[in-house]
């Protein structure tokens, strides 16, 4: 790595001091000694995992002190914000490291691992002072689409992923986890619960808070004590187990009230404020710290309402509400749609961000592959009361972690998110190449996101308006010799998952090539075939120029 390469890891944090002076050490390997002041008895050994360590630095024992290089310090700052941190390395190999949370050092070790590097024959570190705190507190994932779950493999490389790109929040809420939503009163069998121990275990090791999230709105009766107690018998599994931080899901159900609840309640956002201050209250008694989140049935609104003004004076304040921004699948999120939604809940938000999710209708055939767009620079902004995002991701978990490391840089700092630069980043991190980053760039292209960015690209849209054939055989040839590039990715789950819609470029090929020699059987045949295909690309020349064509 040059010093160039420092530069550039250095443009990753919000305030950076650097003169130009190195530590300088001709050795293989420096020594560092490490003294936690963070809490008693704070050793290297709890603080840095083997797999986290840099090969150019071996972490000494206390009775090796004389010998140290490097002497790393780390002390507890109350005022400091959750996940931030200071870092400072002195001339005199002293590198101070002030965090509030655990959270803050491993981001702080992090990027000090990071400017130690080999450069002609010496080790170097940069005399430096950096300081970063992430824009938002919760950054992080909500499995919560509807479809095929995620299998265990995909959850803890999730967490995994989550971690290595400063995300710190997974929540458990897929749709179609029936204990979670349909039979939220059946009580989890083993293997489930032996599957969130598993997850728990994997998500404490990579600093990531683990939420569970649940699901009784559509059939629970509030006037029931019966169903309240049966709901803290179900809380009561993933307590029992370790987990401290909740939500409840009262989101796409039919709120109106009937019989003895509308007797009672006479809103339904009185009836949902009832519901969640038991669950509250059943928190409250077992747990010391905790955390509940509560998504409202009205999530996705632009302005205000009868309901979130009811419901948001009978929640507890303390209690954080879920928005998905103005609408479902929001397009964008305007500093004033924020403006509005904000004053409007009055609390704390929680993002829900239907990106890049692919459960919505024929959005199932897509691939969902764009930046993370059109979210603005000033949501972080402290009037707005914004506690973080967590991204809904496509079902083809692989493949929204292109969407999602971008993301990730957002959400570490949103005023300095440019989505051009950060995407090919992304794109280049992933593929690890040159050549496999440029195919992945047009395979994306032709994939973009139909909410922040369209389905077809303008220039696209033009050719196909204008039936302008060698335009559009140059898009289909780039794309079809991007999918064979793509195919050398040596990345066995990403081959598995974009397997199908390499196939259908190859097949979009073949229609394509019978356009152009006017094969008339064979574009019959071979559009009859594509239309009742499970998979589409995003662009969808072929079948397009074919239906304006024909005039449709």
């Amino acid at each position: 790595m040059s010093q160039t390469a420092l530069a550039k890891i250095m443009e990753e944090y919000q305030e950076v001091y650097f003169k130009g002076a190195y530590l300088s050490f001709k050795k293989e390997q420096l020594d560092v000694l490490f003294s936690g002041r963070f809490y008693r008895f704070q050793t290297h050994q709890e603080m840095i995992a083997e797999n986290d360590a840099s090969p150019l630095l071996r972490w000494l024992n206390t009775d090796e002190a004389d010998s140290a290089d490097l002497v790393v310090t780390h002390h507890y700052d109350r005022h400091m914000k959750p996940d931030a941190f200071a870092l400072i390395v002195a001339q005199t190999g002293e590198v101070t490291i002030t965090t509030n949370n655990l959270r803050g050092f491993r981001y702080a070790l992090e990027a000090f691992m990071r400017l130690v590097i080999k450069e002609d024959g010496a080790v170097i570190c940069p005399v430096v002072t950096i300081a970063h705190s992430p824009s938002f507190q919760i950054r992080g994932v909500i499995e919560g689409f509807y479809g095929e779950p995620w299998t265990k493999e995909e959850r803890l490389d999730c967490l995994r992923f989550m971690a290595a790109n400063r995300l710190n929040t997974y929540m458990y809420a897929p749709k179609d986890d029936d204990y979670q939503r349909k039979l939220w009163r059946e009580p989890y069998p083993e293997t489930y619960l032996e599957h969130f121990r598993e997850l728990l275990a994997t998500a404490e090791q990579a600093d990531i808070d683990f939420w569970y999230m649940i699901s009784p709105g559509n059939d629970i009766a509030f006037t029931e004590q019966d169903d309240m107690r049966v709901l803290e018998a179900k809380l009561e599994q993933l307590v029992n187990l370790g987990v401290r931080r909740f939500g409840l899901l009262m989101d796409d159900i039919d709120y109106v009230l009937t019989g003895k609840n509308r007797v009672r309640f006479g809103h339904s956002a009185y009836a949902h404020a009832y519901l969640a201050q038991r669950v509250d209250d059943y928190l409250q008694r077992v747990l010391d710290d905790y955390t509940l989140a509560v998504c409202p049935t009205e999530y996705d609104n632009s302005t205000d309402s009868e309901y979130l003004t009811l419901l948001t004076q009978k929640l507890p304040q303390h209690i954080a509400l879920f928005w998905t921004g103005p609408a479902t699948l929001a397009g964008q999120i305007t500093t004033e749609e924020l403006m509005v939604m904000s004053e409007s809940y009055g609390r704390q938000l929680i993002i829900w961000d239907n990106i890049p999710v692919n459960d919505y209708l024929d959005d199932k055939q897509r691939l969902f592959l764009s930046p993370y767009a059109n979210r603005t620079p000033r949501m972080a902004d402290e009037a707005f009361n914004v506690l973080g995002v967590v991204s809904n991701p496509m079902i083809q978990w692989e493949l929204s972690k292109l969407t999602i490391a971008d993301m990730s840089h957002y959400l570490w700092d949103c005023t300095a998110y440019r989505p051009e630069s950060s995407w090919q980043h992304v794109l280049s991190e992933y593929t690890q190449s040159t050549e496999l980053a440029d195919a992945l760039r047009i395979f994306c292209w032709h994939n973009q996101n139909r909410y922040t960015r369209g389905s077809v690209p303008h220039t696209v849209q033009q050719k196909l308006s204008q039936q302008d054939i060698p335009a559009l055989s140059g898009y289909l040839a780039e794309l079809l010799q991007a999918v064979k590039c793509l195919e050398k990715l040596p990345n066995p789950e990403f081959q598995k998952k974009a397997a199908p819609w390499f196939e259908r470029v190859k097949q979009d090929d073949k229609l394509w090539q019978a356009v152009l020699a006017d094969d008339v059987p064979i574009m019959t045949q071979l559009q009859k075939e594509l239309s009742k295909a499970s998979c589409r690309i995003g662009t969808d020349i072929p079948m397009t120029f074919l239906a304006q064509k024909r005039g449709e």
